[in-house]
């Protein structure tokens, strides 16, 4: 508790605000300039069509960069979420023109140094497509981004912000601010902040969007302050990064990112059209039926329809039953069935692969993924192989 007290002592001490702060002014310009900003939050989402709530949880830290043109603070923000098949996790960090963002099994980095044209917030309006720093997931809980939020709300007429009230929140005193967004006289949103009557610091947000309809949505940001993150360092540098994510930046980034390292690992999602004219979609962590080949071919390579000739070959030879998906890179359905004719249950041929053995760090192709019930690829199987019959038995095997 006393880590705590100095935390929040330290905000106010940082501040030029009073606690009897009572204008939204007041409050933006003391979320520009606070300093020290660390905390944990749980972000709970809830649909109507989901029995369940999303909850993630949150560890948030930044620190205000005014120098910076293109990006109100440094921040670093984890994130994790439980799924069905484990615990989903990721990160990001921004600081001097570097964005690093961790997700979905892929480390994406952003260099100014490299191409300044993804900072570049581009459109106008209700077109605006902010530069990746700004649209990161959840940087606008840091108190840099909710600041920027609200002098933009105050600049557009379609927002209304009531004014400050005293409240309650989580049993201490509080500054609660509502807001509203209408347009043609339709509720499209609801946004209420509580900030520490003392420091100012965001306590939580509550946003309701299209509330009453059946598409309403709910989002409940609560913040905490652990006495654990009061002195946690924000990473400044490369450097810094690599030692809090050594096997990030080992295995999964994306300059040295290849399809060995897909082992043990989750599949990435992806939604690629069918031969059929239909679409097959699969997210990151959805279950296969049972054990599943993904045969990535390139339908002008001489050796595809070799590879294609085997893994049916092991199919009618297996004692363990599974599915394949014949992933081929054209965008051509004719040649894509000429190429893998009459399919058989448990097939699908997908169409313009491309993104997905992208995706997955292959450089060249043929590649056959053996991937388990739960999505795990089990086996990275190179290029074409005499043996492939008995490999993909011995694979499909082990992955049962």
């Amino acid at each position: 508790m006393k880590g705590k007290l100095t935390f929040l002592l330290a905000l106010a001490s940082m501040t030029t605000i009073c606690g009897s702060a009572r204008e939204t002014g007041e409050i933006i310009s003391a979320l520009e300039s606070m300093n020290g900003f660390r905390s944990s939050a749980s972000y709970d989402v809830t649909l109507p069509s989901r029995q369940d709530d999303v909850v993630y949880t949150l560890i948030l830290s930044q620190e205000p960069t005014p120098a910076d043109t293109l990006c109100p603070s440094a921040y670093h923000i984890q994130w994790s979420l439980p799924t069905p098949s484990g615990l989903s996790e990721g990160w990001s960090a921004y600081f001097d023109g570097n964005l690093y963002n961790f997700r979905s099994g892929r480390l994406r980095e952003y260099h100014t140094s490299w191409d300044v044209a993804p900072f570049i917030t581009s459109g106008s309006g209700s077109h605006v497509t902010p530069g990746v720093q700004l649209s990161t997931q959840f940087a606008d809980l840091l108190p840099s981004f909710i600041a920027t939020r609200l002098r933009d709300m105050q600049a557009d007429s379609t927002w209304t912000i009531l004014p400050l009230k005293s409240a309650s929140c989580n049993g201490r005193d509080a500054l609660r601010l509502d807001t509203h967004l209408d347009i043609t006289g339709e509720r499209i949103q609801e946004k209420t902040f509580w900030f520490d009557a003392e420091t100012l610091a965001p306590l939580r947000i509550d946003l309701e969007s299209n509330p009453g309809s059946i598409t309403e949505q709910t989002i409940t940001v609560t913040y905490n302050y652990p006495d654990s993150l009061a002195t946690r360092p924000l990473p400044m540098t490369e450097e810094d990064l690599i030692s809090l994510y050594p096997e990030t930046f080992e295995r999964f980034r994306e300059s040295n990112f290849r399809i060995e390292n897909l082992a043990d690992t989750p599949l990435p999602g992806f939604s690629l059209p069918t031969s059929t004219g239909e679409r097959y979609t699969r997210h990151r962590g959805d279950r296969f039926r049972q054990p599943t080949l993904i045969v990535m071919l390139d339908p002008s390579a001489s050796f595809s329809p070799k590879v294609i000739e085997d893994v049916r070959a092991a199919y009618n030879q297996s004692p363990v039953e599974f599915d394949i998906l014949w992933a081929v890179t054209g965008t051509n359905a004719d040649v894509a069935e000429s190429l893998v004719p009459q399919l058989r249950p448990g097939e699908h041929l997908l169409l313009n692969a491309r993104s997905l053995a992208r995706d997955c760090g292959a450089s060249s192709l043929p590649v056959v993924l053996v991937a388990t019930e739960d999505g795990i690829v089990k086996k990275v199987i190179l290029g074409y192989n005499p043996e492939l019959p008995t490999i993909v038995i011995q694979s499909v095997a082990l992955a049962r």
